[in-house]
């Protein structure tokens, strides 16, 4: 089961732009996303490296530290605060993760921006 509270993420407003989990499986979620402004290729990046606080990790992996972004791409013309982002896990190794990320328009097949992150979680 995926958690559906993100207390691991020391953001706050306005620089966390996650909102309320929309779909889960054991390899991918959906959230809504929310920004302050109309999003940049760059802030729909940050929420796609927040929206990976959705994934049950070891209880010994306490923050996670982006490492990169890759083919990443703005496809759409964003025009709207909001975005639903589809998070899938791609490839892991010990505590490194890679997801690919598509940002959607609310409720709608109208894709936005797509790409990769890499994470990697360790403890403090």
């Amino acid at each position: 089961m995926l958690s559906q509270t993100n207390t691991r993420l020391p953001h706050k407003e306005p620089l966390i732009f996650i909102g309320s989990l929309k779909e889960e499986s054991a390899s991918s979620v959906v959230f809504m996303a929310h920004f302050p402004i109309i999003p940049t290729l760059a802030m729909f990046c940050e929420a796609a490296a927040q929206g990976s606080s959705f994934f049950p990790l070891s209880p010994d992996s306490t923050i996670g530290v982006v490492s990169s972004f890759r083919n990443s791409k703005l496809i759409g013309e964003p025009f709207h605060h909001e975005s639903d982002i589809t998070l899938t896990i791609l490839h892991t190794f010990n505590n490194s993760y890679l997801f690919e990320f598509k940002a959607y328009l609310p409720d709608s097949e109208q894709l936005l921006a797509i790409g990769e992150v890499a994470i990697y979680y360790t403890s403090l």
